[in-house]
């Protein structure tokens, strides 16, 4: 009772106008009084739930984690929010102190089977050990963490979200060793957004195909004008993704279909760097769908992304030869969205001479976060000369955009209040006046699914709803059918 008394006293001192710090998570939660839900899966997702989390914050008791240590953590396995509630969210009302804690590693799959097996995972330990960053507390963005937290804790997640549906992740394609399939049916599963993806390329690819497009002068810099993007045909992205392009003098087979001599002379000893996802990955199982049809076909031929052989009932993972400017083929394979953005435009961006990479992001991810000096140092192309924006993805002309689903176990799941909170999260998390109210850089990579408004697409009148909302849809749960017009 004493330790209770003194944990109250302790939040009461702070008052509500100061941000839910790790002290204070600590008090309210030797206090009772803390309400905690754990996320994992789909580091594609890890901008909207955030978003959306921010959006039920009291403003002033906000607050921003990231994994790692120092004034500058990575944040790219788990991040995690705090605040009181600025407005009732299921069954806990305003000012209720609530930690959201959120693992990318591993993906979508994470966010699937382990949900279903009622499996521990490491999850992110948000208390004292975590420390200050320097930057602003409360926090105003969720990409700007507050604090950075080094350990991790095994419990079960709550629930879990993924890029496409649970099913998907039982193909051996998308099944991490040891292979083990699992009964999605278990699981409480709907779609809750619509995710656009895209291709991607460091800075000096995308300059040189700039160049090579005639969209720049030659020798010119990077003109970062929307008119300006250059294109990748999905031909070259698939084959590209799948190992069929090398760095090679004698096939003649590699960079040099898209990037001419004449823009960079050495091209042909250029060696083809993929930074794609892991086996699990649900950005990855998507381009696997997508691109290769991988997941979806019966035939004796099945093509898989490179790095990977897939059979029957495994998946073996191939070594890679190291990253490089000149040579033939390398691939990175990452556990979240973070390691290909750093493979891309840290790695294979910071090499000595002109070295290329292509990659795989959702579209929520952003090269140059808004309100930052930030340069991560890769950009989005346009796939068959169409803008992976969010305007062309809504009528149909970009069609790399699948739905996003949040599930938790109908068993294990049995906190009515965490239940209750997922559930206002899945509902209203994807409408187009939840995803206005988001963080800007979330907004052009998500849609509002035709089942999320009332009415036929024509007849839509508010702005909002005409900013977010999709006319365009698969089969339910079945990303392998094609994307129709359906409002």
């Amino acid at each position: 009772m004493k330790t209770r008394l003194i944990a109250l006293a302790a939040l009461a001192a702070v008052g509500s106008a100061h941000a839910l710090t790790p002290a204070q998570i600590d008090a309210a939660r030797t206090a009772g009084t803390l309400k905690e839900v754990y996320m994992a899966g789909g580091s594609a997702q890890r901008l909207f739930v955030g978003a959306w989390f921010q959006a039920q914050c009291n403003p002033s008791t906000f607050d921003v984690f990231f994994n790692g240590t120092g004034a500058a953590p990575s944040g790219s396995n788990y991040r995690a929010y705090s605040c009181n509630l600025k407005k009732k969210v299921g069954n806990w009302v305003v000012g209720t102190p609530v930690l959201f804690v959120k693992r990318d590693a591993g993906g979508s799959f994470q966010g699937v089977n382990p949900i279903a097996t009622a499996t521990p995972q490491d999850l992110m330990a948000v208390n004292g050990t975590c420390t200050a960053t320097g930057n602003a507390s409360p926090a105003t963005d969720i990409l700007v963490p507050s604090f950075a937290c080094n350990n991790t804790v095994s419990r079960l997640a709550d629930a879990g979200v993924s890029d496409v549906e649970p099913a998907l992740f039982q193909k051996p394609v998308n099944l991490p060793a040891p292979q083990v399939k699992v009964d999605t049916t278990t699981l409480d599963s709907k779609a809750f957004n619509q995710t656009i993806m895209g291709v991607v390329v460091n800075k000096k690819l995308y300059r040189a195909l700039q160049e090579a497009q005639g969209l720049i002068a030659a020798g010119g810099v990077i003109d970062e004008a929307p008119n300006k993007m250059p294109t990748l045909s999905r031909t070259f992205v698939a084959s590209a993704m799948s190992g069929q392009l090398t760095g090679s003098t004698a096939d003649k087979r590699g960079w040099n279909i898209v990037v001419p001599a004449s823009v960079d002379a050495a091209v042909l000893g250029k060696q083809v760097n993929v930074c794609r996802r892991n086996i699990g990955s649900g950005t990855q199982a998507s381009f696997n769908v997508e691109l290769l049809n991988a997941g979806c076909g019966t035939g004796t031929a099945t093509y898989a992304p490179v790095g990977q052989t897939v059979g029957t009932d495994n998946s073996t993972v191939v070594a890679s030869p190291a990253l490089a400017e000149t040579g033939t083929l390398a691939w990175n394979l990452g556990s979240g969205s973070g390691a290909v953005e750093t493979c891309l435009g840290t790695t294979v961006e910071g090499l000595p001479g002109t070295a290329y990479a292509i990659g795989m992001l959702s579209r929520e991810n952003t090269p140059t976060p808004t309100g930052t000096s930030t340069d991560k140092g890769y950009r989005f192309v346009k796939l068959d000369g169409v803008s992976p924006a969010r305007d062309s993805a809504k009528v149909g002309n970009y069609k790399f955009v699948y739905n996003a689903t949040m599930q938790w176990s109908k068993t294990t799941l049995t906190d009515a209040d965490v239940k209750a909170f997922l559930t206002a999260l899945r509902a209203n998390g994807g409408k187009a006046a939840q995803l206005n109210v988001a963080d800007v850089d979330t907004q052009q990579g998500v849609l509002a699914a035709p089942a999320s408004y009332t009415g036929a697409y024509e007849d839509q009148t508010d702005p909002v709803t005409l900013k977010f909302a999709s006319r365009m849809d698969r089969n339910i749960a079945a990303s392998c059918s094609p994307m129709r017009i359906v409002k």
